[in-house]
C-alpha cells in the first residue's frame, strides 16, 4: 500500500513538473463552458486526459516550431512530451497493444529530438509526420479496449 501510494505521488510530482515546464506565457483562450465534452473530445468514452489535452498542445508547438524552423521550441515541446508519455505509461500500463504504441511515439519523439538538435527541418516533419501516424492508431487501440466486449 505504501509503494503504490509513494508511486502515485511520484508520478503526480513528474505530470506536475512536466506540464508546468510546457508552459506558454500566454493566457489560455476563454472557451464556452458546457457540461458534457463534444464527441470529438472524448477519448475511449471518456473524458479527454490531462496529458492527451497537453500532448496535443506540444504537438501543436513543434508544429509551430517547424514551420519556423525553431528548433529550439521543437525541442523544448518534445521533451515535454517525452516526459508526460513517461507518466502516461505508469498510468495505463495493463494495455499491452497501448504499450506498444508508446513505445513507438518514444522512439519517435527521440528522432524529432535528434533531428532538431541537428537544425534538419526536414527530418523534424518527416518524424512529425511519423508521429501524427502513431497517435491515429494508438487512438484506435484505445477505443478498441474501452468497446465492450463484442460492441462495435
Amino acid at each position: 500500500m505504501k509503494w503504490t501510494l509513494c508511486t502515485l505521488v511520484i508520478a503526480a510530482v513528474v505530470l506536475a513538473s512536466t506540464i508546468s515546464a510546457g508552459q506558454v506565457k500566454k493566457p489560455p483562450a476563454e472557451k464556452p463552458k458546457s457540461a458534457e465534452p463534444k464527441a470529438e473530445e472524448k477519448i475511449d468514452g471518456k473524458n479527454p486526459s490531462i496529458w492527451m489535452k497537453k500532448k496535443l498542445d506540444y504537438s501543436q508547438n513543434i508544429l509551430a516550431g517547424v514551420t519556423a524552423e525553431d528548433f529550439d521550441k521543437i525541442a523544448d515541446n518534445a521533451r515535454a512530451m517525452k516526459g508526460l508519455g513517461k507518466f502516461e505509461a505508469f498510468v495505463r500500463s495493463r494495455n499491452a497493444a497501448y504499450t506498444r504504441q508508446l513505445q513507438t511515439f518514444e522512439e519517435i519523439n527521440d528522432e524529432i529530438l535528434r533531428q532538431a538538435d541537428n537544425d534538419n527541418v526536414e527530418g523534424v516533419a518527416l518524424a512529425f509526420t511519423q508521429l501524427t501516424i502513431n497517435c491515429v492508431n494508438c487512438h484506435k487501440v484505445l477505443r478498441q479496449h474501452a468497446k465492450p466486449a463484442g460492441g462495435k
